[in-house]
Order: C-alpha cells, then sequence, then structure tokens
C-alpha cells in the first residue's frame, strides 16, 4: 500500500475517533529518508503530528552499530552449498573488532559507506544500478508486479538462454586469462539477434523467468564487482550489504556472494 493510501486509512480512523486529535496533537514522529521530506506535510495534515527528520545515513550506521553490538546473530555469511538453514552461517562480531568495514546498502540505488566508528563514515561511492533498476527493468521486459514476483521467477530461470557466456565465444575456459566457461561475458548478449533465431527455428526462446534471471545476475554481479573493488581500495576486512534489494532472499544473496567469491567472504546483514 502507497504511503497516501495508508494515510488516507489513518485518516479515517482519525475521524471516527473524537478525541484523536487531542491525543496526538503534540505527538512528534522522528522518520528517516526521502519519505521524511515527501511525506511530511500529508503527515501532519492527516494525522496531526510532527515529522522530526533524522539524516538518513547516521541512522544506518547507529542502527548497524548497535545491532552488531547486541545482537550475536546480526550478520552472516551466505553458503549456497549447504542444506538449510546451515546456509546461514552467523558471525558474531566482538565489540572492540567491529570496525571498519565497508557498508553497501541497496536500495532503489546503491550507497557505499566506509565506516570506522559510529560518528566517523562517509559515503565513498555509489551507483543507480540497484534495487530501483531491477524491479524497473524487470516491470519493462516481464509481467511481474511486484520486488518479490520478480525474485520468484528469477529463481525458476536458466540466464544462460539470454546471456553469452565465455564459452559461448571460445567455445570452452579461457585459461590464460583464467576465464571460466560459464562465466557471463555479455548481459543479454544472446538477445541481440534472438528475433532472426527464433525466426529461423534454430533458437530455444527465453521465457519471462529467464529474462528475470539474466537481469538479476547482471545488476547483482556489478554491485559485487563494485564492493569488490572498493574493498580493495580501502583495504577492507569486513563487506556488509544491507538495504531492501536482499532482505534475506536466497537468490539474491547467493548472486551477491558470487560475484566477490574470488577475492573474499561477503557478510550480510540480517535485518
Amino acid at each position: 500500500m502507497r504511503a497516501e493510501g495508508v494515510l488516507d486509512l489513518r485518516g479515517s480512523v482519525a475521524d471516527q475517533e473524537s478525541n484523536w486529535h487531542d491525543r496526538v496533537s503534540d505527538d512528534v514522529i522522528h522518520c528517516t529518508g526521502g519519505g521524511s521530506y515527501k511525506y511530511a506535510e500529508m503527515m501532519h495534515n492527516f494525522l496531526g503530528v510532527q515529522v522530526q527528520r533524522t539524516d538518513e545515513m547516521k541512522s544506518l550506521i547507529f542502527g548497524c552499530d548497535f545491532l552488531l553490538r547486541n545482537n550475536e546473530d546480526e550478520s552472516f555469511t551466505y553458503h549456497h552449498e549447504a542444506i538449510g538453514i546451515e546456509r546461514y552461517q552467523y558471525k558474531p562480531i566482538a565489540a572492540d573488532s567491529i570496525y571498519p568495514f565497508l557498508l553497501v546498502n541497496i536500495g532503489t540505488g546503491i550507497s557505499v559507506l566506509k565506516v570506522d566508528s559510529p560518528s566517523k563514515f562517509q559515503r565513498v561511492g555509489g551507483s543507480s544500478m540497484g534495487g530501483g533498476a531491477f524491479i524497473g527493468l524487470g516491470n519493462l521486459l516481464t509481467q511481474a508486479q511486484s520486488f518479490d514476483e520478480l525474485l520468484l521467477m528469477a529463481e525458476k530461470g536458466d540466464h544462460r538462454k539470454c546471456d553469452t557466456l565465455v564459452c559461448d565465444i571460445y567455445g570452452g575456459s579461457y585459461d590464460n586469462l583464467n576465464l571460466p566457461a560459464d562465466l557471463i561475458a555479455g548481459s543479454f548478449g544472446k538477445c541481440s539477434r534472438m528475433g532472426k533465431r527464433n525466426a529461423r527455428g534454430d533458437h530455444e526462446q527465453a521465457s519471462q523467468q529467464d529474462i528475470a534471471k539474466s537481469l538479476l545476475l547482471m545488476i547483482s554481479n556489478n554491485i559485487g564487482q563494485m564492493a569488490m573493488l572498493y574493498g580493495m581500495r580501502f583495504a577492507m576486512k569486513r563487506i556488509y550489504f544491507g538495504g531492501f534489494f536482499i532482505r534475506k532472499h536466497p537468490i539474491t544473496m547467493r548472486t551477491l556472494s558470487y560475484a566477490i567469491n574470488y577475492w573474499s567472504k561477503s557478510i550480510f546483514l540480517s535485518t
């Protein structure tokens, strides 16, 4: 439900309770993110509350610090080859060794934060190719109506029907550059001539599930590579991934882990 719908619903409840505005007129709601600006006036008009904005990145870092210090199961590594719950290997971090770390926050876009302490951090980079690009392109290329539906499609897809692999170019692996045969050389590379091949009947058509899988890998591989490069630049031992894009979905964690597995182990935030 969009914010406007939620506020309409709460507004209806408020109208039915005569003392609603008396009870909440002095209340303050602490908010962060773009919505704290976009919906501040609307929340005041509908609910009679004041919006107190807090800095988004400060809130994010303070929240990470609190959870990493107080919740032993807050961070974990993901191991796709394991079975069931064993895929999630939780990594308690000693309070005196939490910092420094790199935080890759994946929402609509991506922010890469170098964090030295709760009060000392900086945004060192980012990208527009995040969750917004994934769901936006997914809606254009498939009939998926939501983020979760697009991920379910990707789970069932075969990206090899869309992507050009190293073996498609060299007939196998490219040993001189240590490139395995199944490495993606070009995302959606096979789609460039798919129409002509389908017309000749000599190429299997890609399904919406295949397209979703290729799209997810394209986004995730770029995020993983970016995280790896920033981690190397700042000599970080730990990289945390968080944000709406992940939400503990196995396929997103698997693709991100694979993307940087040859360099280091990635650690995810459970919330």
